[in-house]
């Protein structure tokens, strides 16, 4: 599996709300392509009712951690905002 600039990804991890990170599943099948997006799935057990705050997370194969907006300090453009974003969800 490889990032969209062709570095390998070694996983991709889930934090729902204030929890602790949660492996995922990256799906084999969308990693064929060196630039393409890479899917992945979560089993959410014990979801309750309300809105939720999901964040995903990217390591690389060097062990690199997909950085937090506050930790792109020095980028110029939107373009470069490669962080995590968080996402809210109402069940």
């Amino acid at each position: 599996m490889i990032l969209n600039d062709g570095t390998p990804i070694r996983s991709v991890d889930i934090k729902v709300d204030e929890g602790s990170w949660q492996p995922a599943t990256v799906d084999a099948a969308t990693g064929k392509d060196r630039f393409g997006w890479k899917l992945f799935t979560y089993p959410w057990t014990g979801a309750t009712a309300g809105e939720h705050a999901l964040v995903s997370r990217v390591i690389d194969a060097a062990g690199r951690v997909q950085p937090t907006a506050e930790e792109l300090v020095n980028k110029k453009t939107f373009l470069e905002d490669n962080s995590q974003h968080p996402r809210k969800v109402l069940i």
